[in-house]
């Protein structure tokens, strides 16, 4: 279930569907692939495959099915837009948006 609240109801990941968002950290490179309707699938570095689910409030998205919650801002991107994250255990990692899937 994804929940907008606030003022704008535009989709922030709607550049995210049919794309593939590339993350590397200290753990590697993995590829996430953000679906619309709150689901998302990912190939880990060592090759396997993971599903989750995500919500979206306000400026924050979360996404779940690790041990805990992935949040993130809510932000719209451009297809080979780079940006740095912040892992649930405190390392920086950095995602960049890239065409296709």
């Amino acid at each position: 279930m994804i929940a907008f609240t606030g003022a704008a109801l535009a989709d922030p990941f709607a550049n995210f569907y049919g794309n593939t968002v590339k993350v590397a950290g200290p753990a590697g490179e993995r590829l996430v692939f953000i679906d619309e309707g709150g689901t998302y699938s990912q190939k880990l570095p060592d090759g396997s495959t993971a599903e989750g689910k995500y919500e979206v409030n306000g400026d924050t998205a979360c996404f779940l099915g690790g041990e805990q919650p992935y949040c993130v801002p809510a932000q719209a991107r451009e297809v080979g837009e780079s940006w740095e994250l912040t892992a649930p255990d405190g390392s920086t990692e950095q995602a960049t948006l890239v065409a296709g899937r």
